[in-house]
């Protein structure tokens, strides 16, 4: 597949990914709100609950009920095309623009001499095993024990995420494990909330009355999706992310940011019940956000220590967003920089050029000057952005990575 046409893959399949998960996770966040929210009504024996919306000029009367087999209300609205919608664009996106070069956007080099085809099979069986599993769990007896299974999957979540840190670059590593919550989640629609739906709504349609057993087993998976919710969205933006997948703890940091989200969420969801619901929300964004901080700021003891210049030089390249392209290793976006002073590096014209101060220079202030062999004219000009003190303390960071 040429790289044009990986490109534009990358751009439709992205995009709709996008639209479709915010219109997903939108639905699941409103009618796990309502579901939380209901009201309580004497004299009713059919109603479950109601709820008053004010919105767009107008007040929405909300009712949930257990349905009679002779008052099915008609047209009657599904949701799932957003779930499937999202799974299938990510999937696309996956295969066309991650798979096509999985060598390098998916395996680190640095990490190991697997082939490419090795970090496909080692994607799609986390996605399809780790489902295989996790839906054996929750048919289990262990369903029943909710607070302990859901430690143990954490566990086995942060377990998944260092077994792939050991052969992925640190951004596929987030990308892998969002991937595989997101496919649980889709699945968990396909398999079960929607199969249970409809053996409800066909034995009403038969005559029979609606059951509330099977309702419940279709809430339950629905429940189970709503609390991996905002880990997922952490990590389908991930990418944006550097320097924490960039981190050598990059595994310690994500699993501190899914515990807090997932308690975060049951906070939310537990507003009307839980009097220091908000004093516990605050209290778990100060604590992780101050963690995070803290990994982040110790230093690597195996790194020589760097001059004051190239120290000032580290922070500019961290805050100018360079680790997000210049990782660990040298992948299809850009090489990595490590001890590259001093070498000899082929250019995309066939010529070679040595990497002395001036190249880096120039590749700072004027990257499209010379471009690299195997790379695209990606890397944003920084000529306006930084001062000449600055380009110096970056070339100082450079020189002594």
């Amino acid at each position: 597949m040429s790289p044009e046409l990986i490109d534009f893959f990358n751009i439709v399949f992205r995009y709709t990914h996008v639209v479709a998960a915010i219109m997903w996770i939108g639905n699941s966040l409103l009618f796990t709100w309502m579901e939380i929210n209901l009201l309580k009504r004497d004299g009713d024996d059919d109603l479950i609950g109601y709820l008053d919306m004010l919105h767009g000029g107008g007040v929405f009367h909300l009712q949930k009920r257990q349905l009679r087999p002779d008052a099915i209300p008609r047209p009657l609205h599904w949701f799932y095309w957003q779930s499937y919608t999202t799974w299938l664009s990510g999937f696309a996106l996956l295969v066309t623009y991650f798979f096509t070069r999985a060598d390098t956007l998916i395996l680190d080099p640095a990490k190991t001499d697997l082939p490419g085809y090795a970090g496909i099979i080692i994607s799609l069986g986390g996605i399809f095993g780790g489902w295989l599993l996790f839906d054996l769990y929750w048919r289990s007896n262990l369903r029943n024990y909710l607070t302990a299974g859901g430690i143990a999957w954490f566990f086995i979540i942060v377990a998944y995420t260092a077994a792939l840190d050991s052969v992925f670059n640190a951004r596929a590593v987030y990308l892998q494990v969002g991937m595989t919550l997101g496919s649980f989640m889709t699945a968990n629609v396909f398999f079960h909330i929607i199969p249970n739906q409809k053996k409800m709504m066909k034995a009403l349609e038969s005559g029979q009355e609606h059951s509330l057993t099977v309702g419940k087993a279709a809430k339950f998976r629905s429940l189970a999706n709503h609390y991996i919710t905002f880990p997922v969205i952490f990590m389908m933006l991930s990418a944006h992310f550097p320097i924490l997948y960039g981190s050598e703890q990059n595994v310690l940091i994500l699993a501190l940011i899914i515990a807090a989200l997932i308690i975060i969420k049951v906070m939310m969801n537990q507003r009307n019940s839980f009097k220091p619901w908000l004093a516990v929300l605050i209290g778990t964004v100060v604590a992780t956000t101050a963690s995070v901080a803290a990994i982040l700021s110790i230093p690597n003891p195996s790194a020589p220590p760097l001059s004051p210049a190239a120290e000032e030089g580290k922070a500019i390249f961290s805050q100018l967003g360079c680790v997000a392209c210049h990782q660990g290793a040298n992948i299809s976006i850009a090489p990595y920089l490590s001890g590259i002073f001093g070498k000899t590096r082929e250019l995309a014209d066939g010529s070679e050029v040595l990497v002395d101060e001036a190249y880096l220079r120039e590749s700072i202030l004027a990257p499209n000057a010379k471009i690299a062999k195997g790379y695209a004219a990606a890397m944003p000009i920084y000529g306006a952005m930084v001062t000449e003190v600055q380009v110096n303390q970056l070339i100082a960071y450079i020189k002594e990575r």
